[in-house]
């Protein structure tokens, strides 16, 4: 099934997802029943093209997200509208490798919500510190050229991240 977000959807999941915009969303999905049906095996692509701003320059950053989608649901497990989980047949198992594969999902009253398995999806292909491409910290930095910063804290130093500490210990134990 092709599944294409519009306007309205994309203007709720964009302020959902902390975006600027969301430009387009678009899906190409494949829903495949496994294990006489008891599991059904969601798998699929989709495209979006998102605004967001960079966290150096605080300027636009137009991206475009191209990603695979892939979920397994069981239909033994019922989820009702407050979240409580139902087991319909207790005695039904789906043969998951528990180390390599991720546990089906319930379905939530009955169905499954491809749109927001789709939105998840999104949301973890999204870049939580964009920057522009060829912008790094330094060019925006008030550290002078020798080295001595006007109010910075350099977070690492090579001696660790605690060394600041002990040093601060040091002085408020004399």
């Amino acid at each position: 099934m092709s599944i294409q977000a519009d306007r309205g959807e994309c203007v709720r999941l964009a302020e959902r997802l902390g975006l600027n915009r969301l430009e387009s969303l678009s899906a190409e999905i494949d829903l495949a029943p496994q294990k006489k049906g008891r599991i059904i095996h969601l798998k699929g692509s989709f495209q979006a093209d998102i605004q967001q701003t960079c966290v150096v320059t605080l300027e636009p950053i137009e991206t475009r997200i191209e990603a695979s989608i892939e979920r397994l649901y069981d239909t033994t497990l019922l989820t009702l509208g407050d979240g409580e989980k139902i087991n319909d047949d207790k005695d039904i198992r789906a043969d998951i490798d528990a180390e390599n594969d991720d546990p089906p999902e319930p379905l939530m009253e009955g169905q499954i919500d491809i749109g927001e398995a789709i939105s998840e999806q999104l949301a973890l292909e999204i870049n939580p510190f964009p920057r522009k491409p060829g912008i790094s910290f330094v060019d925006f930095s008030s550290e002078t050229e020798d080295g001595n910063g006007a109010g910075i804290v350099k977070a690492v130093s090579s001696a660790g991240p605690f060394s600041g500490l002990a040093t601060l210990k040091k002085k408020l134990t004399k």
